[in-house]
């Protein structure tokens, strides 16, 4: 293109605009002698402090002569509408610090090296598709806007290295105020000691899809959002963790204050000392999410109390909701085992086996077996309590209900020997009782067994204390013998006779289905993982 075809220039250049120029050359700072807050410099009319946006886009796109390689630098000054960067690929780096830009930036689908605007106040950055090489810092910036489709906006935006919203405000009343999904980061993604603040169904801080190359940090900050979720991250991919410590988060509606599910998270995600303003509803979703290190997450976040009780009492504050089917993690910190499990019985909305399969594995890996054990007692207790359709008809459901009563459904298979020890002292007891029953005179219901030719007429001979106790036994034992039967046995022609047989026999049955279940108990046969 010669030069008589190329766009007009700027005419009319003020001293401030004549500097910015010159400083470009040289890749200085340009910086007016009247200092001004931001506050002040969003409505003053200073020519002095005032530079239009059209100089800015003219120098990044090259139109002012060769400019330097460290960038254009400019503090303190207002910029006169709206700074068009729309498909511009920048010929330096921009810096505007401690600036206003009442009328907000565009720069969908630039391309910068590096852009900074820490310290300057915006009504909206308009960023889709932005491809920057290195770092976009917006430390300190205020941007307060009114946009459904978000006061920042970093849709599919691709940053070479990491975005920095450390001690920014944020604010958009009818939106997002940050509205990123799909935003790829090469390195950390920081929002600490923000305020960030929307009025969006679909979230305040919207991560969805996004691509995090190093860690999200979003310590210290305040998230809230007056029609949604605070943090609305599903399918996020963190490299190197994500923290959220000491932060405040609100957020209301039917989807949880922050949202994860199917997040692919490596490294530990740590939520210590976080507060969620909400008294009801869902308070993290955690579907289908993978934690590739520890998840430090306190009880406190979703159950004030941090109670331990994982029994069939409700718990008050059962209204706080965790929803957790398919959460995969490696460790958990800052909530004792006993915590969580409150949290899958009490603050769950529908029994699921996966959690607390998931945590029983964690416990067992660690070596704690006997807790594992209770983990999975629990789960069998709450699948009865809330599932029940799923056991069957009522037969089933009785049996499931006896079966964990006598062996806690095979993961305490001592209580099943306790069981059969007390079953064979019944059936000694019985015996024994049998021996001092008289049925006729001189006859009892047991006594010694008399030789084939004694006389009918002939007196009874009383067992000894010894040979009854050994009769309910024989008669007991599903396998086996004493062999005492040759010498003392029950009179079966008696009704005190055959009632005793009948009981013992009831006694040998249920020593049966006892020896039963303890084998199999011990060898893991029947093990509930439903």
């Amino acid at each position: 293109m010669s030069d008589s075809q190329l766009p007009p220039v700027l005419e009319g250049l003020s001293p401030l605009e004549e500097a910015i120029i010159d400083g470009a050359r040289r890749g200085v700072w340009t910086k007016p002698e009247t200092k001004l807050t931001t506050d002040q410099l969003t409505s003053t009319k200073d020519p002095e402090l005032r530079v239009r946006a059209e100089l800015i886009r003219e120098l990044l796109m090259g139109r002012r002569g060769e400019l330097d390689p460290r960038g254009v630098f400019v503090a303190g000054v207002r910029v006169v509408g709206l700074l068009d960067l729309d498909y511009v690929t920048a010929v330096t780096n921009l810096v505007l610090a401690d600036c206003a830009l009442p009328d907000g930036i565009t720069c969908q689908h630039a391309h910068f090296k590096h852009l900074r605007l820490s310290g300057s106040v915006l009504s909206v950055l308009s960023a889709a598709g932005l491809h920057i090489d290195s770092d976009l810092s917006l430390y300190g910036a205020r941007i307060t806007g009114a946009s459904e489709f978000g006061a920042l906006r970093l849709v599919d935006a691709h940053i070479g290295g990491g975005v920095n919203l450390d001690r920014s405000t944020i604010v958009n009343t009818t939106g997002p105020a940050v509205y990123a999904d799909g935003v790829h980061t090469d390195r950390h993604f920081f929002v600490r000691d923000a305020h960030i603040t929307g009025a969006s169904e679909s979230g305040a801080l919207r991560l969805t899809g996004a691509r995090i190359g190093g860690q999200l940090n979003l310590d210290r900050s305040t998230i809230v959002n007056t029609s949604g979720p605070a943090l609305h991250a599903d399918s996020i991919h963190i490299d190197a963790g994500l923290v959220l410590r000491d932060a405040h988060v609100t957020g209301v509606g039917e989807l949880a204050v922050l949202r994860l599910p199917a997040a692919q998270i490596r490294g530990d995600v740590d939520l210590n000392r976080t507060q969620m303003a909400r008294e009801e509803g869902p308070m993290v979703s955690l579907t289908q999410t993978q934690v590739h290190g520890t998840l430090f997450f306190p009880a406190s976040l979703v159950c004030p109390h941090s109670s331990q009780d994982h029994g069939d009492r409700d718990c008050p504050e059962g209204v706080r909701q965790l929803v957790v089917r398919g959460l995969i993690f490696n460790q958990l910190r800052e909530v004792t085992w006993r915590e969580w499990l409150h949290l899958l019985v009490h603050h769950t909305r529908e029994y699921l086996p996966q959690p607390y399969q998931q945590l029983a594995a964690v416990e067992r890996a660690a070596g704690h077996d006997n807790n594992a054990r209770t983990i999975l007692i629990t789960q069998q207790n709450d699948l009865r309590r809330r599932a029940p359709a799923a056991l069957g008809g009522p037969v089933a459901r009785g049996r499931h209900r006896l079966w964990g009563w006598l062996g806690r459904y095979g993961y305490r298979a001592h209580r099943l020997v306790t069981a059969l020890f007390i079953v064979l002292v019944l059936a000694g007891a019985t015996g024994y009782t049998a021996g001092q029953i008289t049925t006729r005179p001189e006859h009892r219901a047991a006594e010694r067994v008399q030789p084939a030719a004694t006389p009918a007429a002939a007196p009874g001979v009383a067992c000894s204390t010894a040979e009854l106790i050994g009769l309910g036994i024989d008669r007991g034992l599903p396998v086996g013998a004493t062999g005492l039967r040759a010498r003392c046995d029950l009179d079966t022609g008696t009704r005190w006779g055959q009632a005793f047989t009948y009981l013992l026999w009831a006694l040998q049955a249920l020593l049966w289905a006892l020896a039963t279940l303890t084998i199999a108990a011990y060898t893991g046969l029947i093990r509930k993982t439903t």
